[in-house]
């Protein structure tokens, strides 16, 4: 690259906003520029503006990343500390209260030591830890990134290692972290069936163990990945998708060839980066990589989602039967429970999974003290576990049969009678309720009646 091309790259103030958000040429422990102007482009002049940050600093004096005054190659350990604590006291003074930064790090294995001592495996994740905690911030959680091949290599006295650090950190307890879109169905064991109100419907909580393979060199056939350490766009999807929402500022002060800010961008974010080697930035500028596209999400996703808030539906009118029962009704009393769902909530929330309306329909000879003692002991359960942890807004009453009948004229409901509301038994017109209910007589264990009609094998998996 020819000194121009490095100097016009470099940061300066006459960077229009329309093409602010990019990778820029600096040093990242001189970050005090672009970041007073990224500010006021964000609108947030002077004042914090940083949602995330998600970097990887310098392999310490392992890797040579090219250019000169560099981080980690050509210093000292200690001196290496320091740059990198820096960076982290920069980062935190244009980070929200509510935002947080993302460290990818691995140990390395010391080469020599005096005397002859054996080489020392250096923790260098937490080393660098402590210097962000130094400068305000908070470690929060630790991942182990499986990603197949990395740095160092085998030696003598060590394995070959698979896997790095990704260390989360917090600026305060406001922080965002929105751990639903990341959850997933995929995996979910065949008790799902059975027990609904155990699972989220959006899927498990994922963990703290990633399996994503870097990049092998050369496959996205740009040579703009030819960098020492890639960083894969599934990786920095998962990290953005957790911490940011749209239209957030993600910044890279080690931005390398630019695939944090590329992905952010991507994600509907505003992706900020610094790179001091000069030509990494000319092969952003000059185009962000195609990067292929993520997998999909599966549509079976969705089902399952809708199946398992289904079956937490129907399951509810059971275990409100067996709590009446418990608390000295039997099925002379109780003849049946209806259930109508009134509306569904399908995207992931901290509030409740939808409304139903549930009936418990009572013989017609049960006593008006009976009903009333009835009706506390269905709010009294309602207000704790199991029920209370359905995250279902529930209104129950009691009804006749022929009342429970007359809601569903004109209308098919399904049956589920031996306690299997993962299954109907079969389904009828509405307007047989009645006579059913009188045929069957007194049950062994109370029906569930829905215009909700699932058949779910327990095997089966969607």
């Amino acid at each position: 690259m020819t000194e121009s091309v490095a100097t016009a790259q470099q940061f300066n103030s006459e960077v229009p906003d329309s093409e602010f958000w990019t990778v820029h040429q600096g040093d990242a422990r001189k970050l005090g520029d672009l970041l007073r102007r990224a500010a006021l482009v964000a609108g947030r002049e002077g004042q914090p503006f940083v949602q995330t940050t998600i970097t990887s600093p310098p392999y310490a004096t392992l890797v040579d990343y090219g250019s000169e005054n560099q981080i980690g190659f050509g210093q000292s350990y200690d001196d290496y500390l320091e740059s990198c604590r820096s960076v982290f006291l920069e980062v935190n003074r244009w980070t929200l209260d509510a935002g947080s930064m993302w460290v990818v790090a691995d140990s390395l294995l010391e080469r020599r030591r005096k005397g002859g001592a054996p080489s020392r495996l250096v923790p260098l994740p937490f080393e660098l830890a402590r210097q962000a905690e130094a400068v305000g911030w908070t470690l929060r959680e630790v991942i182990v990134w499986r990603k197949d091949r990395t740095r160092p290599w085998s030696h003598h006295g060590k394995l070959r290692n698979g896997f790095e650090y990704v260390l989360f950190f917090v600026k305060s307890n406001s922080f965002t972290f929105e751990v639903d879109r990341l959850r997933e169905t995929n995996g979910l064991k065949s008790w799902w069936v059975k027990y609904p109100e155990r699972h989220n419907p959006w899927g498990m909580t994922p963990d703290n163990v990633w399996e994503i393979p870097i990049p092998v060199q050369g496959s996205w056939d740009n040579a703009a990945f030819r960098h020492a350490c890639p960083f894969p766009p599934e990786l920095v999807r998962r990290m953005v998708r957790l911490s940011t929402n749209d239209g957030d500022v993600v910044f890279d002060p080690f931005a390398g060839t630019g695939a944090v800010v590329a992905e952010a961008t991507r994600q509907g974010r505003r992706g900020l980066g610094v790179e001091l080697n000069p030509k990494y930035v000319s092969l952003f500028r000059e185009g962000a990589p195609t990067m292929g596209a993520l997998p999909s999400e599966s549509s079976s996703v969705g089902a399952m989602t809708q199946r398992l808030l289904e079956l937490r539906m129907l399951k509810y009118p059971k275990d409100l039967a067996k709590q009446i029962v418990r608390g000295g009704f039997t099925t002379t009393h109780v003849r049946a429970v209806t259930v109508e769902v009134k509306s569904v909530n399908y995207k992931p929330s901290r509030t409740a999974y939808g409304r139903i309306e549930c009936s418990v329909v009572v013989a017609d000879d049960l006593s008006e003290l009976d009903r009333a003692r009835l009706s506390k002991l269905m709010l009294e359960v309602g207000a704790k576990p199991p029920l209370s942890k359905y995250g279902l807004e529930a209104k129950c009453d009691i009804v006749s049969i022929a009342e429970a009948s007359s809601k569903f004229v004109g209308r098919e409901i399904a049956v589920y009678t031996k306690g299997r509301t993962w299954h109907a038994d079969f389904s009828i017109d509405g307007d047989r309720l009645e006579d059913w209910v009188r045929k069957t007589g007194v049950p062994t264990v109370v029906p569930v009646i829905s215009p909700l009609l699932v058949r779910q094998s327990l095997e089966e998996s969607l």
